[in-house]
């Protein structure tokens, strides 16, 4: 008894975990997309870039910082050199063709310095100082719209799976619906009051429907897989949505449209960043004819015996120096390569300022487009449901009329085509409408 009881338990428990596994993989749409923010792999791609800039502007201030180097160095010289002199320097009797070696030196030595600089003045280096804050704020700008673009994409690709979702709901309805048309049929053809040719026609249309069905139970599999990689989530984890197409908020504000600055679009700024870097990079290369000041210093200490086991002794003496310079590095002439190098930079700052406006041209186009399809894909959505509600009403008249015997089987099957056909129609309609409105809120900049 008590194994039963242990063995229900457990079972439980394992019923529990599962429930709650599925219940974590159950996703909002605004869910979705912070996931995705947390877990796709570009935005993390993204934020490691505004990491490094940050790292960048320390990097390059610490070029203006002091340098400071210390040194220790022991050296053996197993065998001195030996230096040639007349030997009349130490020997006035010798000849005057006679000569004699000395070796200047010690066997061991060791000796210990510090030296340090500190820039006093360098225009490159103020300039690339500013140069790497801008960076950092263009790295940000590059995240941000790192940012829209995965919610732009997890956005689309959600309502994707809600579609087909629904678009295998009403197969399911259809197929439901021929099953029951199909069984009458047999019953009437068993009965004498129908052809083998209507039953045949109705078994047809059911196998076309469960294909389809297949078909489209594997297009919401792809379509999950593409939700998942753009929200950064194994595909081999199971995902089931929350949200509903009636969620789906058609409506905008015309004077936001018309109010709307396109040059506050993310694409906008990352190109003024670039603008912004030419300019700085071309001061810098001015700067370079700028003359440069370095203050230098150092101090150490060396000694040395021809015995290693003294050369640290207490006893041993040790011999201080130290010194302050001033070094200033005046360019003179180089060619004109600055020149050149500065006419060039000027072309790549013309070339931006060209994308800028070619950029913010477009920018202005894709709004207008994006409001522009929306309106036409609501008018569409709109006659495609009037349409849609009509050819269901058709189906079922037909299928009444064919119930009682005044109508044919070939008329009931036109009708189900055309009433499938709507379907598929209107979720197209659908499906567009909601691309144009996701698009027009990226350009009016709703998806930051």
């Amino acid at each position: 008894m008590k194994r039963s009881i242990r063995r229900v338990n457990f079972l439980a428990l394992l019923m529990l975990i599962a429930f709650g596994v599925n219940a974590q993989n159950v996703f909002s749409l605004r869910e979705a997309i912070e996931y995705s923010l947390a877990n796709n792999q570009d935005l993390k791609n993204a934020m490691v870039t505004t990491k490094d800039a940050e790292a960048q502007v320390f990097e390059t201030r610490a070029d203006g910082l002091p340098q400071i180097d210390a040194n220790f160095g022991y050296t053996n010289n197993t065998q001195l050199q030996q230096s040639i002199l007349r030997a009349s320097v130490f020997d006035p009797t010798a000849g005057p063709n006679d000569i004699t070696t000395v070796a200047f030196g010690i066997q061991h030595q060791s000796n210990f310095n510090i030296t340090a600089s500190q820039m006093i003045w360098d225009g490159s280096f103020f300039i690339g100082l500013k140069a790497a804050r801008k960076l950092r704020e263009k790295v940000v700008v590059d995240q941000k719209k790192t940012e829209v673009d995965v919610v732009e994409a997890v956005t689309k690709a959600y309502y994707l799976v809600l579609v087909n979702q629904v678009r295998t709901d009403l197969i399911d309805t259809n197929i439901e619906t021929i099953e029951k048309t199909l069984e009458e049929t047999r019953q009437l053809y068993e009965n004498g009051f129908a052809e083998k040719i209507d039953v045949t026609r109705l078994q047809v249309q059911l196998n076309n429907l469960k294909t389809e069905r297949q078909g489209v139970s594997q297009v919401i599999a792809s379509s999950k897989n593409i939700l998942k990689l753009s929200m950064g989530m194994p595909v081999i984890q199971p995902l089931s949505l929350s949200d509903t197409l009636d969620d789906f908020d058609f409506s905008y504000s015309n004077s936001e449209v018309q109010a709307y600055n396109v040059q506050e679009r993310l694409e906008a700024q990352q190109i003024n960043y670039l603008k912004d870097l030419a300019i700085l990079d071309i001061k810098n290369i001015r700067s370079q004819y700028i003359p440069k000041v370095t203050l230098n210093a150092g101090w150490g200490r060396n000694t040395g015996n021809d015995s290693f086991g003294t050369l640290w002794n207490s006893d041993r003496m040790w011999f201080g120096s130290s010194f302050v310079g001033l070094n200033v590095n005046i360019p003179v002439f180089d060619g004109l390569r600055k020149k050149y190098t500065t006419e060039r930079k000027k072309y790549q700052l013309e070339t931006l300022n060209n994308q800028y406006d070619l950029l913010t041209n477009n920018l202005q186009q894709e709004l207008i487009n994006a409001k522009d399809a929306l309106e036409v894909n609501l008018q569409r959505l709109e006659v495609q449901e009037a349409n849609m509600a009509l050819a269901k009403e058709v189906t079922e008249i037909t299928r009444e009329k064919y119930t009682e015997g005044i109508g044919s089987n070939l008329e009931l099957i036109n009708a189900e085509d055309g009433y499938k056909q709507a379907e598929v129609n209107y979720l197209t309609a659908l499906y567009d409408a909601i691309i144009a409105k996701i698009d027009l809120d990226k350009s009016l900049g709703k998806l930051n």
